[in-house]
């Protein structure tokens, strides 16, 4: 069994956090999250649209729930939108927003939060072009088959 989930975090994030709640994680094959899916494309460049991103980017996260990782992308977190070439959302004038949660609201105890999906979507009607990196996309269904050892698409 693979765990797909809309998370900003790490796959390894995810099953530690299956762990903490008491799930035994070695009945798990892993986790593809959309946070994991947005690091390993920033990391490899191998898709057009991520080959096409600068290095310097305005990383939009959530400060309360912790820091998300980009070790090991290369990428200058910029604050002013002018030195910006893209928008990492955990714009303006053309930038790429890649959304590594597509999720556009979570329930936090009784509440509802806005997410990053939220952001995504009024940035897409309003004529950006964004990446979608979670359900329910295609590309993390992919990832989750590839990691199951299973032919995809």
């Amino acid at each position: 069994m693979v765990i797909i989930s809309n998370s900003s975090r790490r796959a390894s994030t995810t099953m530690e956090k299956m762990e903490s709640l008491g799930f035994d994680t070695s009945l798990f094959l892993g986790a593809i999250t959309s946070g994991e899916l947005t690091h390993q494309y920033l990391q490899r460049r191998d898709d057009d649209w991520f080959a096409a991103l600068g290095k310097c980017c305005i990383h939009v996260t959530w400060k309360g729930r912790g820091a998300i990782s980009l070790e090991g992308l290369g990428l200058q977190v910029v604050e002013k939108v002018e030195e910006a070439e893209f928008v990492l959302a955990h714009g303006t004038e053309a930038l790429g927003l890649s959304s590594a949660n597509p999720d556009f609201v979570t329930v936090e105890a009784r509440d509802l939060r806005v997410m990053p999906g939220t952001l995504a979507a009024k940035y897409e009607k309003l004529g950006g072009e964004v990446k979608w990196m979670g359900k329910p996309d295609k590309i993390i269904y992919k990832s989750a088959m590839e990691l199951a050892g299973v032919d995809a698409f």
